[in-house]
């Protein structure tokens, strides 16, 4: 994707004749003439993720699987061109020049974290150690400015969408782009509400929508520090139905009276501040994911 003084029109456009060109050029081929399956990284309602030799010979190639009775081609060409564009930058999961249909599948592929993801670090109740936290917050802040200076918004962070280079954290890599969007795009209620959603989103019921903006990986991204410092997630759900969220939210709003809740009081003042400011409830107010660097110097519990 072009740099941000493109607007998000032209950003869509540029990824609509990326997905045309790759559309054309995509050959058609059987997995199993053509590549060996070696081991099953990951599944879920896409498909699945599998570790591969190429028949004709060379290295091993992770191809993400995506069921064509699951996945519009529009869908699968658009993940896979943003995942293109994205792979410059260091702490975004690189996509491999390698993409092909066979009669039940997308496919493409994609380089091997061999180390797995955050939710493998992670015990319930227990946070990681602070600097594995600080190096995966810098690498976070650093993957998600790249993708927000060119007009593009992840949707999806969470602990499973964090793939590990090694169990020290020194790298780490931000991926699965299937629900990535360019800023300005409409977005609608979710199904299924996770912990990592705004309350913005929360709030939205049956054709409502609001327009998409990188706030809400902001968000997604400060509920993952969260969840990284203490094992656990700060709330179930981002609406005041939730006790966890009230207490934050009347403490993050000023009401007399309203203290640190019990779950925050293990964090730091910087932390605290830090945390505050991005997960601001206004969504128009929060900080943006790289301002975490100026905090990395102080402690954070």
């Amino acid at each position: 994707m072009e740099e941000s003084d493109e607007d998000g029109e032209d950003n869509e456009e540029f990824l609509e004749r990326l997905m045309a060109q790759t559309g054309r050029e995509m050959p058609q081929r059987e997995l199993e003439e053509h590549y060996a399956v070696l081991e099953e990284l990951g599944s879920g309602t896409y498909g699945r993720v599998v570790l591969t030799e190429p028949r004709d010979g060379g290295s091993p190639v992770v191809l993400k699987l995506m069921l064509k009775e699951k996945t519009e081609r529009r869908a699968f060409l658009r993940e896979y061109c943003i995942a293109l564009c994205l792979s410059s930058h260091t702490a975004c999961l690189r996509a491999l020049p390698v993409a092909f249909e066979s009669a039940t599948h997308f496919a493409f592929g994609q380089e091997l974290a061999p180390a797995g993801d955050l939710c493998a670090l992670l015990n319930p109740g227990e946070g990681l150690a602070e600097e594995l936290v600080k190096r995966c917050a810098s690498q976070l802040a650093e993957a998600l400015d790249f993708m927000h200076s060119r007009a593009l918004v992840h949707r999806d962070v969470k602990l499973d969408n964090v793939l590990l280079f090694d169990h020290e954290c020194r790298r780490v890599k931000l991926g699965d782009f299937g629900l990535t969007r360019v800023q300005g795009s409409a977005v609608g209620a979710m199904s299924g509400t996770l912990p990592y959603a705004p309350p913005e989103l929360c709030l939205l019921q049956g054709s409502d929508t609001l327009e998409l903006d990188s706030s809400l990986d902001v968000w997604a991204f400060a509920v993952l520090l969260f969840c990284l410092c203490t094992g656990c997630f700060p709330w179930a759900v981002a609406a005041s139905s939730d006790p966890q969220f009230e207490d934050f939210s009347a403490w993050q709003g000023g009401v007399a009276g309203r203290g640190v809740p019990a779950s925050w009081q293990g964090f730091s003042s910087g932390a605290l501040e830090m945390l505050r400011r991005l997960l601001t409830l206004d969504p128009d107010r929060r900080s943006p994911a790289i301002e975490v660097q100026k905090y990395l110097s102080l402690p954070w519990v």
